[in-house]
């Protein structure tokens, strides 16, 4: 298969491992698959899912099929809020007094994004993405955001991921991260939550 140039797009609920841990299974999972479905929702209609990793979702785009790279950040912040609006109407509705049902909101939700080279390979009809990028945008979720900053929900972008949708850096913080046969990584971080709720007041 040839290689493509393009947007790697890594959609994780933040907390849920904890989440799971201290909650009940069955209404915990009943309200992954609703936060996921509108996670699945807003992404899909710009981006192509390549699959689910668990609480994540991985998607893709190739670069000439996203010509306005500024749209992929608009797309990040209706994600973010249809997340956090179903997550607040799971919460709101529920008539059940579970741990799981009353600590939805706790849940939070943050994005990893990249440019660069991906492969599509389909063996016995399943697809799947390769490259070093690939490995890049997983490796990404291991980081010092919320360590430096507090935040639970927030967008980061690589260097190559920032510069090719052309946005503006000091609406950023400037951050590095540094991976085993990577290297250092150069990234940009947003608070989702700040945003949401500007969006929220308008």
């Amino acid at each position: 298969m040839p290689t493509q140039k393009g947007y790697l797009v890594l959609a994780d609920i933040s907390g849920y491992t904890f989440f799971l841990a201290k909650t009940e299974l069955e209404h915990a999972n009943i309200a992954l698959s609703h936060l996921l479905e509108a996670i699945i929702e807003k992404m899909g209609s710009v981006l192509t899912i390549s699959k689910l990793e668990g609480d994540a979702v991985f998607a893709y785009v190739e670069e000439s099929k996203l010509p306005n790279g500024e749209s992929l950040l608009a797309l990040i912040d209706q994600t973010y809020l249809a997340f956090r609006d179903q997550a607040e109407t799971l919460h709101r509705e529920t008539t059940c007094s579970c741990k799981a049902c009353q600590e939805i909101p706790t849940l939070d939700l943050k994005f990893m994004v990249h440019h660069g080279d991906f492969m599509v390979q389909q063996v016995a009809g399943i697809k799947d993405l390769l490259g070093s990028d690939v490995n890049l945008v997983h490796r990404l979720l291991k980081n010092g955001v919320t360590e430096s900053t507090g935040w639970r929900g927030y967008v980061l972008f690589t260097l190559q991921g920032l510069e090719h949708i052309q946005a503006d850096k000091e609406s950023f913080i400037q951050q590095s991260e540094s991976y085993e046969h990577l290297g250092k990584v150069e990234t940009y971080v947003m608070d989702l939550h700040a945003r949401y709720k500007t969006m929220k007041a308008l």
